[in-house]
C-alpha cells in the first residue's frame, strides 16, 4: 500500500482524501469546512478547536506532490458568515496555499458569503480535459466528461475483531463519476451501506461502484457491492 492509488485514467486517490491529477498537476479536495471548530463553539459545543490541522495537512500535501493548482471543491468554509476567529484561520489557509499554488474555489452550499467576506472569486465548476468537477449539491450537465464531486461525505464503518468500529473516509467511483471523501476530519460522513440514497445513485450513474478507503497514511481499494437505494 502507498499514499497514492490510481482509480481511473489520470486520476489518483491520495491517502489524505485529495484527488491528484498528475497532468495538469492539480490537487482537488472537497468539503474542507474551514472554521468548523470555531463555528461549533459558537453553537454551544465545547470540543477542541483543531482546525489548524487542515493547514498542516495541506502543507504536507503540497510539499509531497508540488501541484501547480489547488482546487477546493465546495463547502470550503463551514459557516456561511464566519466569526473573527474563523476569518483569521480561513485567511491564513488561503494565504499560505495561494503562495504555493494557483488557488481555485468552487462554490458549495456552505459558501454563500465567501466572495464578499474574503475577496476570492468563486466558480461553479472546474474543468480539465475529459473531466468536470463541481461540488455536488447540484449536478451539472455533462457529455463525455468524467464527473468529480464532493458533497456526499462517503464513509464506511467496519467492525474489527474486537467489535470496535472505525469510520473510514472513502473514495467512491464508477466509470462516470468520482466522489471524494470530505477533507475535513469533522465531517460526520454518510455510511455507504446505510445511506446509499437515490441522489447518490443518480450522481454515480450506472455500473459497478468501487471504493478505496483512506487513513491519512495509506489508501487501499476495498470490495463493495452497490446496495439498494434508500
Amino acid at each position: 500500500m502507498s499514499s497514492l492509488l490510481e482509480i481511473g485514467p489520470g486520476r489518483w486517490a491520495h491517502a489524505s482524501g485529495a484527488l491528484w491529477l498528475p497532468d495538469p498537476r492539480t490537487l482537488l479536495i472537497a468539503d474542507a469546512h474551514l472554521g468548523y471548530g470555531w463555528a461549533q463553539r459558537r453553537r454551544g459545543e465545547l470540543g477542541p478547536v483543531a482546525d489548524k490541522d487542515i493547514a498542516a495537512r495541506l502543507t504536507h500535501l503540497l510539499d509531497e506532490l508540488q501541484p501547480r493548482e489547488l482546487v477546493f471543491l465546495g463547502d470550503v468554509v463551514h459557516a456561511p458568515y464566519p466569526s473573527a476567529e474563523e476569518r483569521r484561520l480561513i485567511v491564513d489557509v488561503f494565504t499560505r496555499m495561494a503562495a504555493r499554488a494557483n488557488l481555485v474555489l468552487v462554490r458549495g452550499n456552505h459558501d454563500r458569503g465567501l466572495t464578499r467576506d474574503f475577496g476570492y472569486p468563486l466558480v461553479t465548476e472546474w474543468r480539465a480535459p475529459g473531466l468536470l468537477a463541481a461540488h455536488g449539491d447540484r449536478l451539472p450537465p455533462v457529455n463525455d466528461e468524467h464527473l468529480v464531486l464532493g458533497h456526499f461525505h462517503p464513509v464506511l464503518t467496519p467492525r474489527d475483531a474486537a467489535g470496535a468500529r472505525r469510520r473510514l473516509p472513502v473514495f467512491t467511483w464508477t466509470e462516470h463519476t468520482t466522489i471524494l471523501p470530505a477533507f475535513s476530519p469533522f465531517a460526520a460522513g454518510a455510511d455507504l451501506h446505510k445511506h446509499f440514497t437515490a441522489e447518490l445513485a443518480i450522481a454515480l450513474g450506472s455500473g459497478q461502484v468501487c471504493i478505496a478507503a483512506c487513513t491519512g497514511q495509506r489508501v487501499a481499494r476495498l470490495p463493495f457491492r452497490r446496495p439498494g437505494v434508500k
